[in-house]
């Protein structure tokens, strides 16, 4: 069985309202010295606008879903990003722009997964043209903040 990172097979889709962007992709968990393959969903919503839902789909397990900050993900492209449970950084790999590196979870085991960097980049490219990066605040919802905020 081969586990050399492939290209990875990219589902950009759009809804119906032509808001929210999804992205399918195939990714790579890495255990050991093993890399397992797996599919992640990557869901941004205009309304949402600082947020990215990753879901990764393991075979013959729950779904998981973690929300982790577009910028973020955005930094991470060009150079080691975050702290405490999300890190992401750029790796050599196949293609021109080689991967991506993202470590869920702050103590060890942590899950790490690989994938294309160049559809990432893509795919973020396509939520700042519907919102800009520093625009995300005027997009909020800030009815919802004042009332958990009213009913702490």
């Amino acid at each position: 069985m081969d586990h050399r990172p492939r290209a990875p097979e990219q589902h950009p889709t759009q809804s119906p309202t032509g808001r929210s962007l999804t992205w399918t992709t195939g990714v790579h968990q890495v255990r050991t010295r093993l890399r397992f393959p797996l599919r992640a969903t990557f869901h941004w919503s205009p309304r949402t606008p600082l947020g990215v839902e990753v879901t990764f789909h393991q075979v013959g397990a729950d779904a998981v879903t973690w929300v982790i900050g577009r910028d973020l993900l955005a930094r991470g492209l060009r150079t080691l990003a975050g702290t405490g449970e999300v890190r992401i950084c750029p790796a050599d790999g196949p293609g021109r722009s080689g991967q991506v590196v993202l470590r869920l979870g702050a103590e060890p085991p942590y899950a790490l997964f690989v994938m294309d960097r160049a559809g990432l980049t893509r795919w973020l490219e396509e939520t700042w043209a519907l919102v800009p990066a520093g625009a995300e605040a005027e997009r909020l919802d800030w009815e919802f903040f004042d009332h958990l905020l009213a009913n702490r």
